[in-house]
């Protein structure tokens, strides 16, 4: 745990530092790769919405998951063995995201983590030169967007949030709509969310550490407490 902690706090000390700059400027696919070339990326996270991001990312054409890191060694067979069936090729195992980000293979990384584990995770992959595609929320604190985005910005990589809300043409053309005046001049905005097709989630007490499971490394960044 120290070894771990320790890492933790010279990550973020190490971010703390990186040059504020201007807004990341307009990219593209080519920048990434040529068109002939194949798009490798290495999933972090590989339980729920990151293994649907994989699985999108799969269906592109050009592309291949060369590596799957997971705290959970059940999941991540599950996932390895599922994802050699969508491609045909069998990506490498890793339970240390900081080991699979050593693989130069890599161009792209997906992070698919609770939200406390973004940023370490984002700030290492930039660092390197890989690109990223992060599920929502981008981070639990201000402070940590401001530390991705200086990260982003210092190693030039490109990168994207999972808020399909923002990219979604329909979203954009309401966008435009209002902005057109149109609407004359808006003076009150009401916004509702509708949950109704959720469902909690349960309350269990706490209990032994799974099988498989590192548990002080999935909490990583976050307070310590019982599983």
């Amino acid at each position: 745990m120290t070894g771990r902690r320790n890492f933790i706090k010279q990550t973020a000390v190490f971010t703390a530092g990186a040059g504020l700059v201007a807004g990341l400027p307009h990219t593209s696919y080519s920048r990434i790769m040529g068109a002939n070339e194949k798009l490798t990326c290495g999933l972090i996270g590989a339980k729920g919405m990151g293994m649907a991001d994989l699985r999108a990312f799969l269906g592109l054409p050009n592309t291949e998951c060369v590596a799957i890191c997971d705290v959970d060694q059940n999941v991540l067979n599950q996932q390895i063995a599922e994802t050699e069936k969508l491609q045909g090729s069998k990506p490498k195992a890793y339970t240390d995201f900081r080991k699979m980000l050593e693989n130069k293979d890599i161009d792209v990384v997906i992070i698919g983590t609770p939200d406390h584990w973004h940023t370490i995770p984002y700030v290492n992959a930039a660092e390197l030169g890989k690109h990223i595609y992060c599920e929502k929320p981008l981070a639990n604190s201000i402070e940590e967007c401001n530390i991705m985005e200086r990260a982003a910005h210092r190693y030039n990589v490109v990168t994207q949030v999972g808020q399909w809300q923002r990219s979604d043409p329909h979203w954009r053309d309401a966008v435009d709509f209002v902005h057109s005046g149109k609407l004359g001049k808006i003076r009150t905005v009401r916004t509702w969310s509708y949950q109704g097709w959720m469902t909690s989630v349960p309350v269990k007490p706490d209990g032994p550490v799974p099988a498989g499971v590192d548990y002080d490394f999935w909490l990583g960044p976050a307070p310590l407490r019982p599983f």
